[in-house]
C-alpha cells in the first residue's frame, strides 16, 4: 500500500505554483488583493485606477498553503502508524480531500489572468513636466473664464498618498467627499488665487480592506478627523509648456489629523479639449481642467510621528489629480 504521506504532493504543487504566480506578479505584495487594484496610462489623467482586477496573491497566503504542506505531512505520518494495526480508507480519503484543497488558490488566481497591459500596482511617480524654479517668476495664461472653478467628484479625481511600510508600498487614495474651489483668473496667474480642497478621510482606500479599516481607524482616526484639507498659500512660480497647460511651483498648508503641515508643491495645469471633455464624458460645451499637484507630508510634523517606526520612510508622498468646471 502506498504511504499517506504521498498526500502531501498535492500542497507541495500549490505552494511552488503559488509562488510563480507571486514572482509572475513581479509587485512583492505582502498582502493578497482578491480584486487587484491598479493603474493604466491614460492620455488625459496621466493614469487611471482600474478596479476589480485578477487576484493579486500575497506572501500572507502563501504561508498558509505551507502550513497546510506541513500539516498534511504530520497528518499522513499519524495515518501511517495507525495504519500499521488495520487499512483506514475512510482517513485517507479525507487526507487527500484536505491536501487538495489549496490547489484551488494558485488555480483560482492563474484563471483572472494578470489585468491590463501595461498595468501597475503603485501610480507611477513622475509629472509630465518639470516644474519651474522659484526665481523664475509667474509667466504663461490659460484662455479659461475668471472665477471660482469648482473640483468635482470624478472617476478619475483622486488624492493619493504613497505609503512605506513593512517592507511594502502601496498607495492610500481618497476619494470619498472630495470637493474644492480654485477661485483665479487664468488669464492672469499674477493676480489673487484662492484654493482650497478637501476630501473625507474615512474614504481611504489601500487595496486590501482590513489595511485600510487600520489606516482609517488606528492612523487617520477618521470618526475624529473627517476631513483631510489643502490651501495654497502662494504661487512661487508658473511656465507655460505648450499653449494649453501650465506647470507650476506652489506653497501651502496640509490640515491632516488636526495638524496644519506646511508644503511645497509642483504641478500642472491643463485646460482639456473638446476631444479630452469627451473622453472624460464632461459637458461639451464648457471648459474644463486638469490639475495634478505633487508634496510631501513630513510625518514628524504630524501625529503619525508617535507611530514612525510602522513606516520606511520619513514623508509620506501626495498625488493629487483633480478635474475641475468652470464658474457658473
Amino acid at each position: 500500500m502506498r504511504s499517506p504521506l504521498l498526500a502531501t504532493t498535492l500542497p507541495a504543487v500549490a505552494l511552488v505554483a503559488g509562488l510563480v504566480r507571486w514572482l509572475l506578479q513581479g509587485s512583492g505584495n505582502l498582502y493578497t488583493a482578491t480584486a487587484r487594484r491598479a493603474y493604466v496610462p491614460d492620455p488625459d489623467l496621466g493614469w487611471r485606477v482600474v478596479q476589480d482586477g485578477p487576484v493579486w496573491l500575497g506572501l500572507e497566503v502563501l504561508g498558509l498553503i505551507a502550513a497546510a504542506l506541513v500539516g498534511v505531512a504530520l497528518g499522513g505520518w499519524l495515518l501511517r502508524r495507525l495504519e500499521r494495526r488495520r487499512p483506514r480508507p475512510a482517513l485517507r480519503g479525507a487526507l487527500w480531500a484536505v491536501a487538495a484543497v489549496p490547489l484551488v488558490v494558485p488555480a483560482w488566481a492563474f484563471a483572472t489572468g494578470f489585468g491590463p497591459d501595461g498595468a501597475r500596482d503603485t501610480l507611477p511617480d513622475g509629472q509630465r513636466a518639470a516644474a519651474p524654479l522659484a526665481t523664475d517668476g509667474i509667466r504663461g495664461a490659460l484662455d479659461a473664464p475668471a472665477g471660482a472653478w469648482t473640483v468635482v467628484a470624478h472617476p478619475g479625481a483622486a488624492v493619493t498618498a504613497r505609503v512605506s511600510a513593512g517592507g511594502e508600498a502601496f498607495d492610500a487614495r481618497f476619494t470619498g467627499g472630495l470637493t474644492g474651489t480654485w477661485t483665479v483668473d487664468p488669464r492672469d496667474l499674477t493676480g489673487e488665487m484662492r484654493v482650497e480642497v478637501s476630501v473625507d478621510t474615512a474614504s481611504v482606500d489601500t487595496g486590501i480592506a482590513m489595511r485600510s479599516k487600520s489606516a482609517r481607524e488606528d492612523y487617520l482616526q477618521a470618526s475624529k478627523f473627517p476631513r483631510l484639507t489643502f490651501r495654497l498659500t502662494e504661487l512661487v512660480a508658473a511656465r507655460a509648456d505648450g499653449p494649453a497647460t501650465i506647470a507650476y511651483r506652489a506653497t501651502g498648508e496640509v490640515e491632516l489629523i488636526g495638524d496644519r503641515v506646511p508644503v511645497d508643491l509642483t504641478g500642472t495645469l491643463r485646460l482639456l479639449d473638446a476631444e479630452a471633455r469627451a473622453r472624460l464624458e464632461l459637458p461639451a460645451d464648457a471648459p474644463a481642467i486638469v490639475a495634478e499637484a505633487d508634496f510631501a507630508i513630513p510625518i514628524a510634523a504630524t501625529r503619525l510621528a508617535a507611530d514612525a517606526g510602522d513606516f520606511d520612510g520619513d514623508a509620506i508622498p501626495v498625488h493629487a489629480t483633480l478635474v475641475l468646471t468652470p464658474p457658473l
